[in-house]
């Protein structure tokens, strides 16, 4: 029924369509009793005139004319409270229509400020794509313990991602190259899609990247796959996203990207974590 009401409102009974209705309804209503008055009147003139002889028509037009005008200016005062009742009627019915259409107007705006305040509150989330610890720093070279862990949010069935590596490398300044799958924002906001960040390689200031440390080694990855840094459980969906335009383009994605995070000068004890940012890219962040 609301909604029944709203719809009148916005479409037919705008405040402008309003104005020049209740206007064209006045006239319309002097029009109607003009026509009363008028036909009522030529009727009884004609009546006398066919009684007394007389058949032009034009004379009894005119007459009934001026009798209709004196009927209606002798009645005006009894037209007028009518007339008046009608137009605050009409103003009461319109006053109805618009305030259910504020109240509406007002639910749908809460509506949107709440859906937006859901897609902001996604869009500012972040993902741990991996934790490291310093285990030691000395000598020009780091020892690191890695952790990840990731899970697939909209599919319980895809099992747990989790390992843990010790990586020692030279050098003090750690950079770690990951592959950054980022959705349309349309997508994040929904709740539909997570931004995903996989780490594939850790290289310094003293191992160019070219020679940094594969998270995966050849071992861990079948000769037919060529995109062995992924999990296991991830790794058919995101070789899709790589390799099939279709695929990337019904997932939502907007961009896929290399992408390196660093810390400079890192210490015994030194623990930190990469997190993939929902509305794209890799922090650091200290722990």
């Amino acid at each position: 029924m609301i909604g029944t009401l709203e719809s009148l409102s916005n479409g037919i009974l705008s405040l402008d369509f309003a104005a020049k209705g209740l206007f064209l309804f006045i006239l319309l209503f002097f029009f109607g009793v003009f026509a009363v008055f008028f036909l009522h009147t030529y009727y009884k003139n004609t009546l006398l005139a066919h009684s007394a002889g007389r058949r032009k028509r034009l004379p009894v037009v005119l007459v009934s004319l001026g009798e209709t005008c004196g009927k209606i200016i002798n009645n005006f005062l009894i037209l007028l409270p009518i007339l008046g009742g009608i137009v605050v009627a009409a103003g009461l019915t319109l006053g109805v229509f618009k305030a259910v259409s504020s109240v509406n107007q007002f639910i749908d705006r809460e509506k949107e400020i709440k859906a937006l305040a859901i897609a902001i509150n996604y869009l500012n989330q972040s993902d741990k794509t991996l934790d490291v610890r310093v285990r030691s720093a000395a000598d020009g070279e780091a020892t690191l313990r890695l952790d990840y862990k990731a899970s697939d949010p909209h599919d319980s069935s895809v099992p747990l991602v989790e390992w843990t590596k010790t990586i020692t490398i030279q050098g003090t300044e750690i950079h770690f190259d990951c592959m950054v799958f980022n959705f349309s924002y349309s997508e994040v906001g929904a709740g539909r899609q997570r931004n995903i960040a996989i780490p594939y390689r850790v290289f310094s200031n003293k191992v160019a990247a070219v020679d940094g440390l594969a998270l995966f080694s050849r071992d861990e990855i079948a000769p037919e796959d060529d995109y062995g840094f992924i999990p296991e459980a991830y790794r058919e969906r995101l070789a899709k996203l790589l390799t099939d335009a279709d695929y990337v383009r019904d997932m939502g994605v907007r961009s896929v990207n290399g992408s390196d995070v660093w810390r400079a000068n890192v210490r015994a004890g030194d623990r930190f974590r990469i997190k993939v940012e929902q509305t794209g890219g890799l922090t650091l962040e200290a722990l």
